[in-house]
């Protein structure tokens, strides 16, 4: 059985242990997939950032609450953020970095005790839930500066995004 059939079958009626031989295979044969499996442990595994930003969507001032393995500013510039409305980020005002699983479970415990502070709009962008009405910074800031100790030694998987 060559090595692409050995992946097929134990896709579906592998074991774990099988897996784990074949996709050694893989990499042996195909040195170059370690990059592609690292940028995919990355994002279930690795580093991930915690922020609060003060932006400006369609000239309104609102904060921002979310979490990316990649930097703020470059997270706001993806297309999908950018299509349907002018985006600035005026303040990265918090950004602390924590393991995937910490980073994940912070920023939802995050959303969920500031859920009194999002601004209604109609907005259509990823995350437009997570948009707060800036009046409400010092509330937001109290509870992300009280709730990031709970997740800073937090380890484990987050799921791929």
């Amino acid at each position: 059985m060559n090595l692409y059939e050995q992946y097929e079958n134990s896709k579906t009626g592998g074991t774990i242990y099988d897996k784990i031989k074949v996709i050694t295979k893989i990499i042996i044969e195909y040195p170059k997939i370690i990059d592609y499996i690292y940028n995919r442990i990355d994002t279930c595994f690795g580093k991930h950032i915690v922020y609060v930003v003060h932006m400006k969507v369609d000239d309104v001032d609102m904060i921002k609450i979310g979490y990316t393995k990649n930097s703020i500013k470059d997270r706001y510039k993806e297309k999908r953020w950018t299509d349907h409305h002018k985006i600035e980020i005026i303040q990265v005002i918090r950004e602390y970095t924590l393991q995937s699983k910490g980073a994940v479970n912070f920023e939802k415990e995050l959303n969920c005790q500031c859920v009194n502070y999002r601004t209604d709009s109609n907005l259509k962008l990823p995350g437009k839930n997570e948009f707060m009405n800036f009046n409400n910074l010092d509330g937001v800031l109290y509870q992300y500066d009280n709730l990031f100790p709970q997740y800073k030694d937090v380890i484990g998987l987050k799921s791929p995004n």
